[in-house]
């Protein structure tokens, strides 16, 4: 019987990385791509996608993926970024389930969403901080959960593909050492895995940092809580 296998993830925090290294599996059937953008269901999962309120038709959506997953494989991924406001429509629907949490530096997210979809920096931080809190939650309170960050994966992935592993022991034979191709800064690249972090933030303004500041100041218990330092603003570039 197969097990699905959710990345919880923000945006613009490494959840494509992730997803193509889990694919590496021979026992892994991914989705061609994220879930919410498959032609049958982009209509209905785009419309206001982070809206925690809005219902949706999940037997459908789960017919919909189905058919592209390969069920004889014995772990189906799926990594839609607002999955991780869905977790518990997603454990009434999806059984057996397992999640991967995973977070990235706050500045670095908040950069993808400024250069990628045009966030002020109050914006992009403020949504940051949803995320971090949202994963939080998501990290607290689901069973089956592997929890990891951005940082852990590209500083080491040998390490944290033995942990994959650990959670899921038929991902043990995925391929860190290979190239992997993902749009970032540098837009879309073919490398081995790499850590942009410092890249992201050094484009950051003194204004854009200040903004950031202002914002994450009021949570710094959920930044702390993922192991995060604020960055003063005269740091900058």
């Amino acid at each position: 019987m197969s097990s699905y296998l959710f990345i919880l993830c923000p945006p613009y925090s490494g959840s494509t990385l992730l997803w193509k290294l889990l694919s590496t599996s021979i026992n892994v059937s991914a989705l061609p791509m994220e879930g919410q953008f498959l032609p049958e269901l982009k209509e209905l999962m785009r419309d206001k996608p982070w809206n925690a309120e809005r219902t949706l038709p999940w037997p459908q959506i789960k017919a919909v993926w189905e058919n592209y997953w390969d069920k004889s494989k014995p772990v189906l991924l799926e990594k839609s970024p607002p999955n991780l406001i869905r977790t518990r429509d997603i454990r009434a629907h999806f059984q057996p389930v397992k999640f991967i949490v995973m977070v990235r530096n706050p500045y670095a997210q908040a950069e993808g969403l400024m250069r990628r979809n045009h966030f002020t920096a109050t914006r992009a931080a403020n949504f940051s901080m949803m995320c971090l809190r949202k994963q939080l939650e998501n990290a607290q309170q689901l069973e089956d959960v592997m929890v990891m960050t951005y940082e852990s994966l590209v500083q080491d992935p040998v390490a944290m593909c033995a942990k994959l592993a650990a959670f899921m022991p038929v991902l043990g034979d995925m391929d860190h050492a290979g190239h992997f191709e993902v749009h970032s800064i540098d837009g879309t690249v073919n490398r081995p895995i790499t850590d942009l972090n410092s890249k992201k933030i050094a484009t950051l303004s003194a204004a854009s940092l200040a903004a950031m500041n202002d914002v994450f100041a009021q949570h710094s218990a959920t930044i702390s809580a993922w192991g995060y330092p604020l960055i003063p603003a005269i740091e900058s570039a």
